[in-house]
């Protein structure tokens, strides 16, 4: 911890209620559609492929595994390999090469057996082994390789669940924990065997009914497991404030050093679900939303379906321009095009009508509030001033890389100041100049 303390959240307006009560869609792949797998990690290493052109995959198949971590990827749909073909990567930030496939209409189901013995008898090994084997990832953003969070050799107190979604407009977590209640919390068990702890925690905020009363029943039967609610802020879903909230517990790198280890209550679904019925990630339920456009909608959709087409589904557009955001309007992407496709780590898409910016004062009015609201206890337009005056010293040691880009930064500024923005691109050219003083 630094001198700086910060307040660390705000009360946003959630925009939720769109989305949140009704039913969601589901995505149907017509005979002859395509689905696109990115040939690269989110790291940008390539992965290595399984099939090639021509060949024929059925539903949950594996494809390809990843190089910078052991993660399998698998089939969404059923059909054939057609094509390798370029289109834009949201989450690299260019063009790269996907798998294409092509349906045959069927959807035939692959059979996959992850777990090797009865999961009442699986050891923590086993489970791990499993996981890892299935594929599963962080599916709350980040993306990161499940099983390695569970390989640590600290000691884990807790398995926490993190289903508190705190970015405005989306609600996927909030529909997929209140229509799949027993995957979440058989999830969460599994989990806590894989992590040799003794205590679960399932996180959700404050007026998220009917999600207490589901779960207070369904955890009858898991005294080992109990349900937290947190107040309505942001970042609150942030693994660090989260934390703080419900344990009191700090740390500087991992949850593990403090006993902790966190997952997104999807990831939790994901894991019950390859374990026990032996079907890893092939689709995601997302959240479609904002005034940009016509039907906003929960949509169950294979991995691989352009945005596009996605949109299509919620009533298309509702005109020629507008605001695309990968993720949630504080944390996610503006995208110049729909062409990219859904892949599992994301959560969502916000869809806005062309917004109108209030006028940036030319100075910074030294106000504070970006520093004071930082959740990471950084003091934000400090780590700008050193980008734009190139001083690569300061900024490693004002902790630029310790950002969260939560975008609180520029929510907060009176001056309407891009903070947030600067301060990515701090972390960018940090990361550069780094690997050039390791090759020295």
């Amino acid at each position: 911890m630094g001198i700086f303390s910060s307040k660390g959240h705000i009360h946003l307006q959630g925009h939720k209620e769109e989305t949140k009560h009704k039913e969601a869609l589901v995505y149907k792949v017509n005979a002859q559609e395509k689905v696109y797998l990115p040939l690269v990690s989110p790291r940008g290493t390539p992965n290595t492929v399984l099939v090639s052109v021509g060949a024929k995959v059925k539903k949950g198949e594996k494809v390809m595994v990843r190089t910078d971590f052991y993660v399998p990827i698998f089939a969404p749909i059923s059909g054939r390999v057609v094509a390798n073909e370029k289109r834009y990567n949201s989450v690299i930030g260019r063009p790269t090469d996907h798998l294409v496939i092509e349906s045959d209409g069927l959807q035939l189901e692959a059979e996959n057996k992850f777990l090797s013995a009865a999961n009442l008898q699986a050891t923590r090994a086993d489970i791990i082994s499993a996981i890892k084997e299935a594929g599963i990832v962080g599916l709350g953003g980040a993306g990161f390789p499940t099983f390695i969070k569970y390989e640590t050799d600290k000691p884990i107190e807790y398995v926490l669940i993190n289903g508190v979604e705190c970015e405005p407009y989306l609600t996927t977590d909030y529909q997929f924990m209140r229509d799949y209640v027993d995957k979440v919390v058989q999830g969460a068990a599994l989990l806590l065997r894989a992590a040799a702890a003794n205590k679960g925690v399932i996180a959700i905020k404050v007026h998220k009914e009917p999600l207490p009363e589901l779960y207070q029943a369904a955890l009858v039967n898991y005294p080992q497991i109990k349900l937290v609610e947190v107040p309505d802020l942001y970042p609150m879903g942030w693994e660090k404030t989260l934390i703080k909230q419900v344990f009191k517990r700090e740390y500087e790198n991992l949850p593990a050093e403090c006993g902790v280890i966190v997952n997104n209550a999807q990831t939790a679904a994901a894991v019950y679900d390859a374990l026990v019925n032996g079907n890893p990630i092939t689709d995601k339920l997302i959240t479609v939303a904002g005034d940009g456009v016509n039907n906003p909608s929960n949509v169950n959709v294979p991995v691989g379906i352009p945005l596009a087409n996605i949109v299509a589904t919620c009533g298309g557009y509702v005109g020629e321009e507008v605001t695309l955001i990968c993720g949630g309007p504080m944390t996610g992407k503006p995208i110049a095009n729909d062409s990219f496709v859904l892949q599992s780590a994301m959560g969502g898409f916000t869809i806005l009508k062309p917004l109108k910016h209030a006028a940036q004062f030319a100075e910074c009015l030294r106000c504070g509030e970006c520093t004071l609201h930082c959740p990471a206890n950084l003091q934000p337009v400090e780590i700008k001033r050193a980008l734009d005056r190139k001083d690569y010293d300061a900024l490693e040691k004002l902790n630029t890389m310790k950002c969260v880009e939560c975008g609180l930064c520029s929510f907060v500024c009176p001056s309407k100041i891009e903070i947030s923005d600067a301060v990515k691109r701090a972390k960018t050219m940090l990361r550069f100049q780094q690997g050039l003083k390791a090759k020295k």
